[in-house]
């Protein structure tokens, strides 16, 4: 038998306990340990936490974020399938029980464009955090759609492949070639690109009841959006859009130190920085 480390009781301890929007719904079997009271602690980051999110392969493909949430959440067991309503509320736990319930937050004034610095109270964005209406269906005729958010996983792919594409087109505009060329490439990222999104949308559906059946097959949902009526995949968009912006973080009041005049300033959570302490 091994014997215990006797420095055991120095290691970190919970600093915080937050509870997630979904209460554990929309979590796959097995990726995450549910308390009995829906709490779940959350430890500081360590060192070597700080190192991993540094890497900047780990932050663009999304690895560093995952290994981060498992060391500091234990309950999560595999954070690639943390609900997109939820990783808000995560981040935030993890920044307040690293660092503490305040962050510098810098924005420009919309008034004067002024730079202002203030301190932002982030359990204060903890409580704006709400739980987006998925138990809504969308319905057409015998056929009832169902939602889920996307999971972590699913929001890192996605980003990759928009990110590659939108440099393909970016890179057109300087390219030296003829512009029939052009055209055909502009035509092939911009296909993807559509395609990306239907993708989305068919993540976003957890199963569809269409008479006396019910489909939850990945590919006959996303084969139905590319063959539907145009008003079921409108409604769909819409639906999910809806969803998206209840989800979406309030903008944060300021005060110019310059003109004194009150503006509201978009707040994102920033993963390239948002777990550094000087942030």
């Amino acid at each position: 038998m091994t014997n215990p480390n006797p420095l055991q009781k120095y290691f970190r301890q919970p600093a915080i306990y937050i509870k997630l929007p979904s209460e554990g719904r929309y979590w796959p079997q097995g990726s995450i340990e549910m308390t009995p009271n829906r709490e779940l602690s959350v430890y500081p980051m360590t060192a070597m936490d700080e190192i991993t999110n540094r890497t900047a392969d780990g932050l663009f493909n999304g690895q560093s974020v995952v290994s981060v949430i498992q060391s500091c959440i234990p309950h999560i067991k595999d954070a690639w399938q943390v609900p997109s309503v939820d990783l808000d509320t995560i981040l935030v736990g993890i920044r307040m029980a690293s660092y503490g319930h305040e962050m510098d937050f810098e924005s420009k004034c919309t008034h004067c464009n002024e730079a202002n610095q203030f301190a932002l109270d982030l359990r204060v964005v903890l409580e704006q955090i709400k739980m987006p209406d998925y138990d809504t269906t969308v319905q057409f005729g015998d056929l009832e759609i169902y939602f889920q958010p996307l999971s972590y996983r699913s929001m890192t792919e996605n980003s990759l492949e928009q990110f590659e594409d939108q440099k393909i087109l970016q890179s057109l505009v300087e390219a030296e070639m003829p512009e029939a060329q052009k055209m055909e490439i502009l035509q092939g990222a911009l296909y993807k690109l559509a395609k990306l999104t239907m993708n989305a949308l068919g993540d976003s559906i957890s199963m569809i009841k269409a008479g006396d059946d019910i489909v939850d097959n990945k590919d006959h949902i996303k084969d139905f959006l590319q063959n539907a009526d145009k008003k079921i995949y409108a409604a769909v968009r819409d639906k999910v859009q809806a969803m998206r912006d209840q989800a979406t973080l309030k903008p944060v009041t300021a005060q110019c130190n310059s003109c004194n005049q009150t503006y509201e300033t978009p707040f994102t959570l920033d993963n390239a920085n948002f777990f550094e302490s000087g942030s």
